[in-house]
C-alpha cells in the first residue's frame, strides 16, 4: 500500500514539475531572444562599477594655501546602468544615456595664511581670517544622469564625450583648525589664538549646492566578450557651495577620474 501511495503521488506531481521546468527553460531562451533582437537593432546595455579619485578643487592654487600636507581621496564608489543606441550600418557612432549612483569625497590637511572661514567658538560662529593648520573633510553623494556621444574605434575600443547632470542626495563639508590664530572680522581684527592642542571646528553642510552639471570624457576597452575596463574624467562647472555663500571665498569644482569595470549584456 505504501509503495502504491508513493507511486500515486509521483504520478500526480511529476507532470507539474516537468511543466514548471519547461516554463523556466522556455523563459531563458525568450530572454536571450529579446536581447538578441535589441542588439540587432543597435542597442547595447551595460552595468558599470568603479571608483572616483579626485577632489573639489579651485581653478588654481589660492595664494592663501601655503602648503598641502596630506591628501586623501577616500574610497568613492559608483554604480551605473547605461543604454547605448548605435547608429548606421557600421555601428561606429552611438548615443548613450545612463543613471549613476556615486560618491565624491576627499580629505586635505594644509597650512594657510589669511584664509577666510567661519569657526565655532563656545557654541557661537566667528567669521574671520585664519592663519595656521586647517583640516578639510568633503563628502557628497549624487544621482547622476550622463548623456554622451560614443565612437567605436574597433571591436575592443570605444570612446565617449558628453555632459552630465547630478542631484545631491547627501553631503558634508566640515573640518577643524588648530596651531594658529584667527583675525576676527577682518585681516586686522581681534587675534584669537589656538595652540597645537586646541581645535576649533567648522561645518558648512547646509551651504552645499543641491544640483550640479558638467562635462565628461571617457573610454572603454573590452577585455572579454561581456567584460570591459572603463576610465572616465569628469568636471563640474558649478561651485560645490550654493550661490551667495561667501565664507569660503574660492570656488571649488569637483574634478574626478573614475576607473572601473563593466558588464555588457
Amino acid at each position: 500500500m505504501r509503495i502504491a501511495g508513493v507511486a500515486l503521488i509521483m504520478a500526480t506531481t511529476l507532470p507539474a514539475v516537468a511543466q514548471d521546468n519547461q516554463s523556466a527553460t522556455t523563459a531563458v531562451p525568450d530572454r536571450d531572444r529579446n536581447l538578441t533582437f535589441m542588439t540587432s537593432k543597435g542597442w547595447e546595455w551595460e552595468l558599470n562599477a568603479g571608483l572616483n579619485i579626485g577632489g573639489a578643487t579651485p581653478l588654481g592654487m589660492p595664494r592663501e594655501v601655503r602648503k598641502v600636507r596630506t591628501y586623501n581621496p577616500k574610497l568613492n564608489g559608483s554604480l551605473e546602468g547605461k543604454a547605448t543606441k548605435w547608429w548606421g550600418a557600421d555601428r561606429r557612432w552611438g548615443t548613450s544615456v545612463g543613471v549613476k549612483f556615486e560618491t565624491k569625497a576627499m580629505k586635505v590637511d594644509a597650512d594657510v595664511k589669511s584664509y577666510h572661514t567661519e569657526i565655532i567658538r563656545d557654541a557661537d560662529r566667528v567669521s574671520g581670517y585664519w592663519t595656521g593648520f586647517v583640516d578639510i573633510d568633503y563628502d557628497e553623494t549624487f544621482f547622476t544622469v550622463p548623456v554622451t556621444v560614443d565612437y567605436r574605434i574597433n571591436n575592443r575600443w570605444k570612446v565617449n564625450a558628453g555632459a552630465f547632470f547630478s542631484v545631491r542626495t547627501d553631503g558634508s563639508f566640515s573640518g577643524y583648525v588648530k596651531d594658529g590664530y584667527l583675525r576676527s572680522g577682518n585681516p586686522t581684527g581681534e587675534k584669537i589664538v589656538y595652540s597645537a592642542n586646541q581645535r576649533a571646528a567648522y561645518e558648512f553642510d547646509n551651504d552645499l549646492r543641491r544640483t550640479m552639471w558638467g562635462v565628461q570624457l571617457g573610454g572603454s576597452w573590452r577585455a572579454y566578450r561581456h567584460f570591459s575596463v572603463n576610465g572616465e574624467l569628469s568636471y563640474s562647472f558649478n561651485n560645490i557651495f550654493r550661490s551667495g555663500f561667501n565664507t569660503v571665498e574660492e570656488s571649488l569644482h569637483p574634478l574626478y577620474f573614475n576607473i572601473g569595470f563593466g558588464y555588457t549584456f
